[in-house]
């Protein structure tokens, strides 16, 4: 159980972004849902480990509930906290989690270092020195930084403040130029043949009509891919370019050239 004199350092100048946050816990009465999308993990009275949404967490405070479960150990005197949640959004076929991400707390010192794995139920350092500090990670090939909330600023003895970073996938595109060449007496254009994208999946449709100006589709998977056309009467195949079969990963960007020639 938190010492009562963590109340005091808890309720002096608080700093509180956005967080799901939890400290070093014992076993803890059922975690309950609070109201709002991001959880904050809290102390209820002394007694009940309870989340609740992010709006209600500073009355919750002020009223003697403290960060983290039930069972932590107190901040010392003269110290802040500073948590930082890591969130991961993988819509586009990404399969990284958070503790594939590295943190560096910068600018101030904390206990059990400055430098750790991303974690979705926040890490929590004590700060034994104060000013300006920020929050930053290490690239992650294919995921972009979305979002940083609480994460630079000023942090001050008796201070809880709650960092909070997203991440997400970047998505992948391939783009399909589809000619035709006419010089047999054929009449057909690009749009009269139909292309599949095969392997992977997009946001608007694997199968389209070809346009000589390029189709591109956004992938929500990444992986093998190939791209494929029906049959047109009266023309073949010419060429197709290197890339219009392969392995696309996140970020990256193919273009698929299928040349077709009237018989």
């Amino acid at each position: 159980m938190l010492r009562r004199t963590s109340v005091v350092l808890f309720c002096a100048a608080l700093v509180v972004s956005a967080a799901v946050v939890t400290l070093s816990a014992t076993a803890d009465a059922k975690l309950k849902p609070g109201a709002g999308k991001t959880k904050v993990v809290l102390c209820h009275k002394g007694r009940v480990t309870i989340r609740v949404g992010l709006p209600a967490v500073k009355a919750h405070l002020r009223h003697g509930d403290t960060l983290g479960r039930c069972g932590g150990q107190a901040a010392a005197p003269h110290t802040a906290r500073l948590a930082v949640v890591k969130n991961v959004v993988n819509d586009n076929g990404g399969t990284k989690a958070p503790g594939d991400f590295t943190v560096t707390i910068n600018g101030v010192t904390a206990t059990g270092g400055n430098t750790f794995a991303g974690s979705a139920v926040a890490v929590v350092r004590t700060i034994t020195t104060f000013g300006a500090y920020s929050v930053t990670e290490l690239s992650v090939s294919g995921y972009a930084l979305k979002s940083a909330s609480g994460c630079s600023g000023t942090i001050a003895s008796g201070q809880d403040v709650v960092c909070v970073l997203t991440n997400d996938d970047v998505p992948a595109t391939i783009t399909v130029v589809k000619n035709v060449i006419n010089d047999h007496g054929g009449t057909k254009g690009p749009g009269d043949f139909t292309i599949t994208l095969g392997g992977v999946t997009t946001t608007a449709g694997n199968t389209f009509a070809g346009s000589a100006a390029g189709v591109t589709k956004t992938l929500t998977s990444v992986g093998a891919y190939g791209v494929s056309e029906a049959a047109v009467a009266g023309y073949a195949l010419q060429s197709a370019s290197a890339d219009c079969v392969g392995v696309i990963a996140l970020g990256q960007s193919r273009t698929c050239v299928l040349t077709n020639n009237d018989v």
